[in-house]
C-alpha cells in the first residue's frame, strides 16, 4: 500500500502525535512496529516524548525507509477500523457499506493491507465504552491508540467531520453493551463562580483558560474540543456540575448545541460527566491554606 501524504487531512497533521512504523513478516500475518522519529526506538502511545509533529515523521520515514507513518489518537477524534471488508473480487462488504453510509462525508480510507476502512470523526465516545464488535471486524477507539494512515481516500472523503450523535448511535447499534457506568459524584464547591474564574486566571493554565473562555477555539479541531478542553479545566477546580455549567453559560463558548437533547441528558451534561470521570486529580484548598 503506497503512502498518499497530500490526502492525510490537517485536522491529523495538526497535531504533534506522530511516529513511524516498520513492518515484519510473521507466519499468518504482518506485524507492525511502531518507531519513535525523536528516539529511533519503539514508540509508546502513552508517551508523547516518543512523539513528534507530522512533517519531521514524515522526513524521518523517508531517510531510514521505513513503510509509513501511525497518528496517535487524540480526545476529540473518534476512530473506526472495519476489517476484512472486500471478497476475493474486491467487492466491499454490505456491512462496510453500509457504516459508510451511516458516517457519511468524513474522512475515510483504505487501510495498509487494503482490505480494510479506517474512518475518522470529530466527537467522542460513549462513557466506558467497549471498543470492539469481533463477530462484525468492527473496533471504534478515541484515545491511546496508534493507528497507521494511508491517505489512500474512498470516495473523495477528505476531511474530518464533527458527527458525535452518528458516532454515538453506530457505537450503540454495532458493539453497544457498556462496562457499566457509574456516575460521577457531584461535590458541592465552597467558592463562587468568580473565586472559581480568579483562580483559574492566576494559575499555569490561566492563558489557556483565558483564550477558552473567551470563545477562541484557535489550535483546536472542532468546537466540541474546546468545550472538552475547557470544561477540562473547570473539573480540577470544582467537581460541582451546577457550577461548572454555570461558569461555560457565562463563557463565549455556550451555544445552543450545550443544551441539544442525546437520550436522556444533554450534550452539556456529558461532557461535564465525561470531563469529571477522566479528572484524576483535583484543586486542593485546605492545602493551598496550610
Amino acid at each position: 500500500m503506497s503512502f498518499h501524504s497530500k490526502n492525510i487531512p490537517n485536522e491529523l497533521k495538526i497535531f504533534p502525535q506522530w511516529v513511524c512504523y516498520r513492518t515484519t513478516k510473521l507466519e499468518s500475518k504482518t506485524a507492525k512496529y511502531m518507531i519513535s522519529p525523536v528516539t529511533g526506538k519503539f514508540a509508546k502511545s502513552n508517551d508523547p516524548h516518543t512523539w513528534t509533529d507530522y512533517n519531521t515523521a514524515f522526513h524521518y520515514m523517508i531517510a531510514k525507509r521505513l513503510e509509513g507513518l501511525a497518528f496517535v489518537l487524540t480526545e476529540g477524534i473518534v476512530f473506526v477500523d472495519i476489517d476484512h471488508v472486500t471478497d476475493e473480487n474486491g467487492t466491499m462488504s454490505l456491512f462496510a457499506q453500509k457504516i459508510l453510509e451511516e458516517l457519511p462525508k468524513t474522512y475515510a480510507e483504505r487501510s495498509v493491507s487494503g482490505n480494510g476502512i479506517h474512518i475518522f470523526c470529530k466527537g467522542r465516545l460513549p462513557k466506558n465504552a467497549l471498543k470492539r464488535n469481533d463477530k462484525l471486524g468492527l473496533e471504534m477507539y478515541d484515545t491511546k491508540r496508534f493507528v497507521c494512515i494511508t491517505g489512500d481516500i474512498i470516495d473523495h472523503r477528505k476531511e474530518i467531520l464533527e458527527c458525535e450523535d452518528l458516532i454515538q448511535s453506530v457505537h450503540e447499534r454495532y458493539i453497544g453493551k457498556r462496562i457499566p457506568y457509574v456516575q460521577p459524584k457531584t461535590i458541592e464547591s465552597v467558592l463562587t463562580d468568580n473565586e472559581i474564574v480568579s483562580k483559574i486566571r492566576e494559575s499555569k493554565q490561566g492563558q489557556k483558560f483565558e483564550m477558552l473562555y473567551s470563545g477562541n477555539i484557535s489550535g483546536y479541531p472542532s468546537h466540541s474540543n474546546a468545550d472538552y478542553a475547557f470544561v477540562k479545566i473547570l473539573a480540577f477546580w470544582t467537581q460541582d456540575k451546577s457550577q461548572i455549567d454555570s461558569i461555560v453559560r457565562s463563557s463565549g463558548l455556550y451555544r445552543e448545541k450545550w443544551d441539544r437533547k442525546i437520550g436522556n441528558s444533554t450534550y452539556g451534561e456529558i461532557t461535564i460527566e465525561n470531563a469529571l470521570m477522566n479528572q484524576h486529580t483535583i484543586y486542593n484548598r485546605h492545602y493551598e491554606m496550610e
